[in-house]
């Protein structure tokens, strides 16, 4: 084999020979760390730490069996000057009750808001706030959730919870805008807070078809027709297989339409039927992603099968 020597100066004369020098070297140092790593790998790919799951990871937990009452009157201070408990309060409940939809950190990122479209609010940012981020505002769509957008209404929960919901979400804002006294006596006067407002008794959702079967025999009779109609058609028929491709839960959603006649009348009144209670209602939020004429198609069929 030739014998390859260079002079430092021819070295530094022709870089090419520098790294026709220096080569072997690398290689060999490459292949040594090859075996090394073969050797080693088990040791390598040993995991020491246990693995920590996301923060937004949440436990759904169902809604418990409550009656109809009268909720405590709330103190209409806490509107202007939160308390701290309050905060911490709001911060629990949001966990709990939003922040699937919202994100862990209110920046509109939960899993369950992924397919949702428009997304939820990132309550972060200051704009397209649609009833605005007053306190009172922000207590109106709570109250009554935001048609067609995914967002329901929580009216099943106590006004202060509400409120301390709303004061925590307030912390996340920059300069957040200020209730004047008119602002926060006309919500009273809305909703008679400051006396005490009912609030509506709960299902757990796993019972709720068991009591609406009780209630509503008839209705039931026709949700299981027009499911078993769907089911067949949907190799064949492209809008039902339309209702099985935005539906999660598809007796729910037909319960759902069997509950109102609104939805029958055309895409808006369809749309905001199947947005309030969203998920929950056996429908999912792709339901925003179809088309003027799919939607009514869709009704078209739905009508057929429901009668």
């Amino acid at each position: 084999m030739a014998k390859f020597t260079f002079s430092f100066s021819e070295l530094l004369a022709n870089p090419i020979k520098i790294m026709a020098a220096i080569y072997p070297y690398f290689l060999v140092v490459i292949i040594g760390m090859g075996f090394f790593y073969i050797d080693h790998t088990n040791a390598i790919v040993q995991n020491t730490v246990p693995p920590k799951l996301a923060d937004s990871v949440q436990e759904v937990t169902d809604l418990p069996i409550a009656d109809e009452k009268i909720a405590s009157a709330v103190d209409m201070k806490l509107f202007s000057e939160p308390t701290p408990e309050l905060i911490a309060k709001g911060k629990e409940l949001f966990q709990s009750t939003c922040s699937s939809c919202h994100g862990a950190e209110g920046k509109g990122d939960g899993a369950a808001g992924v397919a949702l479209n428009p997304k939820p609010r990132n309550f972060h940012a200051a704009d397209g706030w649609k009833n605005g981020r007053k306190v009172t505002e922000i207590y109106n769509t709570v109250q009554k959730g935001i048609a067609a957008s995914g967002m329901p209404g929580f009216d099943y929960l106590p006004p202060t919870d509400r409120l301390a919901i709303i004061q925590f979400i307030r912390t996340w804002m920059t300069d957040p805008p200020k209730d004047s006294p008119v602002d926060i006596s006309a919500l009273d006067g809305q909703y008679g807070l400051s006396a005490g407002t009912k609030v509506p008794g709960t299902v757990p959702i796993a019972n709720a078809e068991v009591f609406y079967q009780k209630a509503n025999g008839n209705k039931i009779t026709v949700v299981n027709a027009a499911l078993s109609k769907i089911a067949v058609a949907q190799e064949t028929n492209s809008s039902a297989k339309l209702f099985f491709d935005i539906t999660t839960n598809q007796k729910k959603a037909l319960i759902t339409l069997a509950n109102s006649s609104e939805w029958t009348k055309g895409e808006k009144e369809f749309i905001a039927v199947v947005a309030d209670n969203l998920n929950e209602n056996g429908f999912s939020g792709k339901i925003f992603s179809l088309s003027s004429d799919e939607i009514a198609n869709l009704i078209f069929y739905l009508k057929g099968v429901t009668v």
